[in-house]
Order: C-alpha cells, then sequence, then structure tokens
C-alpha cells in the first residue's frame, strides 16, 4: 500500500511516467520519489483514429423515468488520455464547492476514481476515510487502468467531464483495472454542484450514480483477477480526519452489504445504487442519507404501469439505527411491500399500479430518523407524474403446467414496443418452467404491467402394461394400463386403452389430463398352452334338497400347470378350492361354473347344470282359469324340478279330457265347464297324487 508520503510535497527520487509504470509493475517503487505534472505526462499520445475511439461515447441504458446516468455527449471531453494512475490537469470551477465548510473553486480528476482539491493523487490503493492524508470525493477510489489490453486505450474505458456554472459532470465509464486488465469493468459518476444545481436536488451538492461494478482491486494492490487485496473506498474525505463520510469499502463479487465501518462488502451491491448528499455540513452527526434510483424531480408514470420503488437510508454514523417511514397515501392502492429497520440502513420497497383514477401528480414522501445524539431526521419526496394512456395492460397466455423435464411458452398480447419478464428475459414468448411470472411492456414511454400467471409442475405418468403376457393358443393376449389416461400411442401404432396382440414385444406412450407424457417399460407376450377346463359331480346331477354335491377337477393342459381354480356356484357362492363341496339351500336348478387360469395365465372354463329336488310337491284344490292372470293354469308347486311328470284330469262321468306325459303346469282350459275334476300326477319315480279340484270362472 503507498504510503501518505505521497500526498505531501513531491520529494524525493525524480521519475518519469514511464519509470514509474515499470517500477509499478515490478512492485519495486521506492518509498519516496516525485514525478511530472499531470498535464506533462510522458506517455505516447494517441492517434487521431485511436483518439476517436476511446472518446466514443457508449450507449444503452434501461428504460427507467429516472436514470441517475448521465451519458456523456459532445459536451464533454477527456479528463486525460488513456491511463494508470495519472490526473488531469487543474481544472477551474466556475462555483464555490463546500467540502465540510472549506470552499474550493479549483480541482483534478484523478484516474482512480476520485476527485481531489489542492493536490493530485496517483495513490492506487485506498485507504478508509477518514484520514488527513486526502482531501478528496471518492465514487469509486481503486487501481483504474484505462490503458486496454493492447495498451493503447481501445477498450479500457474513458474518463470524461464536463462543467456548467453550477455544477461539474465526471463519468468513469467501462473502465479496467490494473495491469491492463478489460475481462471486468466498472461504471460510475461523480456530479458535484455549488448546493442549487436541480440535477441532484437543491440543498444536496453530491451524487455517486453507480451502473455495473464488477472489480474492486487492481493487481498492485494485492488483487487477484480483481478481487482481494486492499478494499476500494466510496466517500468524501476533508483530510482534518474529522469530517468526512464513508458509504463502504468494497472488495469481492456479491450484494452483501453490512454498512460503512464493518467489513468490506459486495461491491455488486453498488449495481444501480444513487447516493445523493451534502458536504455542506458538519459530520459530527450526519442524518440519514436516502439512495434509490427515483430520487429526480418528477416521475412519469402511466395508468396501468406497475411501478415498483425501493428506497434506502443509510446511516453515515457507526452502530446508528435508522427507522423510515412512508406516505403515499394519495395514490389508490399504494402499499408497502416490506420495511426494514437496522443499523446499516433502513430499507423500504413500495409497489402500486397507477389507476385511471389516479390520473394528476401525487407525492410519496419519506421520513427516516436515526438514534443518534441528538436524533437526525432526512426527509425525502419523490413526486410523481400520472398520466391517462388507452393502451391495455398486457395478458400473458399460455399453458400454466411445465411437464418435467420440459418448459411451457408464455406469450404476452401484441402491439409493444418491448417486453421484460420477471424472470429477466424479454420478447413476447418465454419458454419457461414451474414458477410465478409476470412482465412489463412498453407502449411509447409506458411500461405496463401483466397479469400473473402461474406455472406448476406436472406429474410425469408412469404407466404399467397389464394383462396376460402369454398368447393362450390361437386367442390373442389383452393388453391394458394399470390405470386409464387422457391418450394411448402402442408400440403397434393403436391409439385405444386396450389392445389384442400376438406374441411380441410391447410398449405404450401415454399423456395423463395435465398433457404429461410417460412411457411405460416394454413386455413380452409368449406363446402359452390354454387349458381344457372340465368336473364331474357326485352323487350326481340331481340331489334332494339338504343333500350336497361333490365337485371333483378334471381339467388338463398340455405342456403347462394349472395353478388356479376359481368355482361359481350360480349366484350363491365362489370357491378357489380344486375339488370343493357345496350344498345349495334350496331347490332349483343351479350352474355351476369353473374357470381355470395356468401358470402362463391362459384360462378356461367350464359350466353344469345341477339340480336340487324338493321333497314334496304340493297340489292345488281350485283353480279360475278366467284370463286375469291370476291361478289360471292348474299348478302343482314344485313340479318343475321333475321332469316328465304325466298328468291325466276326468271329468264326472270318468272321461279323460286332459293328458300331459311332461306336465309344467300349463293346463287352463278356456272350453271346459266349471266343476269338480279328478287328477292323477305320476312322476317318474312311480310315485303319484290323486284327487279332486275344482275349477271356477
Amino acid at each position: 500500500m503507498i504510503g501518505a508520503s505521497f500526498c505531501l510535497p513531491l520529494r524525493g527520487q525524480q521519475l518519469s511516467w514511464t519509470q514509474y509504470q515499470q517500477m509499478k509493475d515490478a512492485g519495486a517503487l521506492p518509498d519516496h520519489f516525485t514525478l511530472p505534472d499531470p498535464g506533462h505526462a510522458d506517455a505516447p499520445p494517441l492517434s487521431a483514429e485511436r483518439q476517436h475511439a476511446a472518446g466514443a461515447p457508449k450507449g444503452g441504458g434501461l428504460l427507467n423515468p429516472c436514470e441517475c446516468w448521465i451519458q456523456p455527449d459532445s459536451s464533454y471531453q477527456l479528463a486525460m488520455q488513456p491511463n494508470d494512475d495519472q490526473s488531469s490537469s487543474l481544472i477551474t470551477l466556475p462555483f464555490n464547492f463546500n467540502l465540510y465548510g472549506d470552499l474550493y473553486t479549483t480541482c483534478y480528476i484523478n484516474n482512480n476514481g476520485n476527485v481531489s482539491f489542492v493536490n493530485p493523487y496517483f495513490t492506487y490503493s485506498a485507504t478508509p476515510f477518514p484520514t488527513t492524508d486526502f482531501i478528496m470525493v471518492a465514487p469509486y477510489w481503486a487501481d483504474v487502468d484505462t490503458r486496454g489490453d493492447d495498451g493503447f486505450g481501445l477498450n479500457g474505458g474513458t474518463v470524461k467531464y464536463k462543467i456548467t456554472p453550477t455544477a461539474m459532470y465526471v463519468n468513469w465509464d467501462d473502465v479496467g483495472y490494473y495491469g491492463l486488465h478489460t475481462d471486468k469493468k466498472c461504471t460510475f459518476q461523480l456530479i458535484i454542484t455549488d448546493g442549487t444545481d436541480p440535477v441532484i436536488g437543491v440543498g444536496n451538492n453530491v451524487s455517486f450514480c453507480y451502473k455495473n461494478m464488477d472489480w474492486t482491486t487492481g493487481d498492485a494492490s494485492q488483487g487477484q483477477n480483481g478481487f482481494g487485496g486492499i478494499p476500494s473506498t466510496v466517500g468524501a474525505n476533508r483530510g482534518n480526519g474529522v469530517d468526512y463520510i464513508q458509504f463502504g469499502r468494497f472488495d469481492h463479487p456479491g450484494i452483501d452489504y453490512d454498512g460503512p465501518f464493518n467489513n468490506p462488502d459486495g461491491v455488486d451491491w453498488l449495481d444501480g445504487q444513487n447516493f445523493v448528499f451534502t458536504t455542506a455540513v458538519s459530520t459530527q452527526n450526519i442524518p440519514p442519507i436516502a439512495s434509490s434510483s427515483f430520487l429526480c424531480d418528477t416521475v412519469r408514470v402511466c395508468t396501468g404501469e406497475l411501478v415498483n420503488i425501493e428506497m434506502n437510508f443509510i446511516a453515515p454514523e457507526q452502530d446508528q439505527v435508522t427507522v423510515a417511514t412512508s406516505d403515499g397515501s394519495s395514490i389508490s392502492n399504494y402499499q408497502e411491500i416490506s420495511n426494514t429497520s437496522g443499523n446499516i440502513n433502513a430499507t423500504i420497497i413500495s409497489q402500486f399500479i397507477a389507476q385511471v383514477a389516479d390520473t394528476g401528480y401525487h407525492t410519496i414522501t419519506y421520513t427516516a430518523t436515526d438514534d443518534g445524539q441528538p436524533p437526525l431526521t432526512t426527509n425525502v419526496s419523490i413526486v410523481l407524474e400520472i398520466f391517462y394512456t388507452p393502451a391495455q395492460p398486457p395478458t400473458i397466455t399460455g399453458d400454466t403446467v411445465a411437464c418435467p423435464g420440459q418448459g411451457v411458452v408464455l406469450t404476452a398480447s401484441g402491439g409493444f414496443d418491448s417486453y421484460l419478464w420477471s424472470n429477466g428475459y424479454d420478447g413476447q414468448s418465454v419458454l419457461v418452467g414451474p414458477g410465478t411470472y409476470t412482465l412489463e411492456a412498453t407502449a411509447g414511454i409506458c411500461r405496463l404491467a401483466s397479469n400473473t400467471i402461474v406455472v406448476t409442475e406436472g406429474e410425469t405418468p408412469m404407466p404399467t402394461i397389464v394383462g396376460a403376457l402369454y398368447q393362450c393358443g390361437n386367442d390373442p393376449a389383452v393388453l391394458t394400463t394399470d390405470q386409464p389416461y387422457d391418450s394411448y400411442a402402442w408400440s403397434t401404432g393403436s391409439t385405444a386403452d386396450t389392445i389384442l396382440v400376438q406374441t411380441g414385444t410391447y410398449s405404450v406412450t401415454v399423456t395423463n389430463a395435465l398433457g404429461c407424457e410417460g412411457a411405460s417399460a416394454s413386455v413380452d407376450v409368449l406363446t402359452a398352452p390354454p387349458p381344457d377346463a372340465f368336473f364331474t359331480v357326485s352323487p350326481g346331477t340331481q340331489v334332494q334338497i339338504g343333500q350336497g354335491f361333490q365337485f371333483t377337477d378334471a381339467s388338463t393342459v398340455s405342456g403347462g400347470t394349472i395353478t388356479n381354480w376359481y368355482w361359481q356356484f350360480d349366484s350363491v357362492a365362489t370357491s378357489n378350492a380344486q375339488g370343493p363341496a357345496f350344498t345349495f339351500p334350496g331347490p332349483g336348478n343351479y350352474a355351476v361354473t369353473l374357470t381355470v387360469t395356468t401358470a402362463d395365465g391362459c384360462t378356461d372354463s367350464y359350466t353344469l347344470i345341477v339340480t336340487v329336488l324338493p321333497d314334496e310337491i304340493f297340489v292345488p284344490n281350485v283353480f279360475s282359469p278366467n284370463g286375469d292372470h291370476v291361478n289360471d293354469a292348474l299348478t302343482f308347486t314344485n313340479v318343475q324340478y321333475f321332469p316328465g311328470s304325466d298328468l291325466k284330469v276326468y271329468n264326472r262321468w270318468g272321461n279323460l279330457i286332459y293328458d300331459n306325459s311332461n306336465y309344467a303346469n300349463s293346463w287352463a282350459p278356456k272350453d271346459v265347464p266349471e266343476g269338480t275334476y279328478f287328477y292323477i300326477l305320476t312322476l317318474q319315480n312311480g310315485k303319484s297324487y290323486e284327487g279332486h279340484v275344482t275349477l271356477l270362472r
């Protein structure tokens, strides 16, 4: 680290800038030396073409109604040629700049990220504030190297400035770091004023503005690849060891920040920051300092535009806690998303979507108070002009389910100039995975917020093919899946839910209700012999009521094994025994079915009708064949269980009037007169029933 002696009157060995650079590269600078004045550097001048390239203004910039960065234009001039550690010539200011009570009308722009008063500084390793060795305002004091990796300044960035009657602007634009490194760049800006210039607000006289900040440390400051070593410093220092402000020191990438007085922080925290403050005060007790990208005169907002405002208040004194509030009550849906107090900074994040009813001017007022002795308060107001635009906000459409390993395409409605999605992508359509998405679309100067769409992760179906995996004889195998799906694509080309197949290998790809696809494992269908189902019954196919049957399996299979027996005793009961006994509960004709299954899954069935006979036949004493379907026929209860029963009917004179050798309760005569008749019912077993029956109409 270069000592404070470099800020004292020059003394010691006289070095040219070339010698200085060679010794710095070699790490061999002496303890005491002098250098030529900044305006007499002995580096070779750039050609006109290289000067033009080095001084060409950079384009770009985000669409932001309150961008603190002011892009150099033709009114700017180079502060110095591409160099390392050099300074501008003495610059005269047409106004008084107040640095904690000291008024200055001249300054030097130092290549290494600061503006100094009294003396130029080539010191490349920054020290923390306060210090008695330096009088400077330092938006980013670090080892800036604008020579570029070719050594001629084509890509090392530029340091430019312009002066107005009340302000000086200095832009370090896309600058590299020592030595000759351009793999990482930093872009930052300093504005100093007399305190009356509205560009940073009346009452303020210093503004620090940052774009992309990618490095912290040069090689000669113990850095490696732009990080580590001696940290860079951000702040302002009077040079009396008392009056100063320090926003932080930075030595690594990242957005971590623990305050200006503690450990060094991540340089990415500076990206997009804007510090506006005044040095026309005593630093014994400084009120909280506001930082926001909305610190400008008036922010124009369109109806339908989503506005997110982040306001930070940094506590300049160590260990002070800052508490902040906001008031945007005149805006219909203004709300604070978060409000965090702290001894590093207080942060309020607020949000609203401008409505038609909000058209006009509004003010959001912020109040931040620290707990110093005495407590000090900072009041900041943001003026918004909300104006009506007929443009309708964009609408996002698309599938809301993303299948695993796949994305879905979300598309915004057309007619906008640009689109910026919440995941950082642009364009009217975007391929996304699961998550919550919105977008902002620009129409002219309006940036309109879309609806919110939530994409969830779908479930991949995992179909399993089920069915008999054997072709049994000439019968095809039946394949399906373990559960239903919306669509099917079998390896056979079929799209049915069930297929009939021959011997071979088969698979299926299915789509579920969410539109996600999944494929089954392949199955092999083999050839297997079918069984021949058969059984016998004893004591026979007919038994008396209360008597049971014994069923004996007699099924066969050639070249296979029967492994399962399934008996269906009509609708009464089932059994899986190989040879079950069964007694039916009452008389009747019953279908008994045996289904056998082989080890290969082949099946066959055999059905036999068995009969349970009743104990008795019940005879009638009267019937009325009058066609009313009630007791129309001569009915002998249970006669149906005795096929081949013979019925003879005689009138009172002994004449045979009806004879049926297989009576089934069917005699309902229409031409026989009323009266009493004699009958004889003879069963095949020889048993007979005789009696009289009365026929009535």
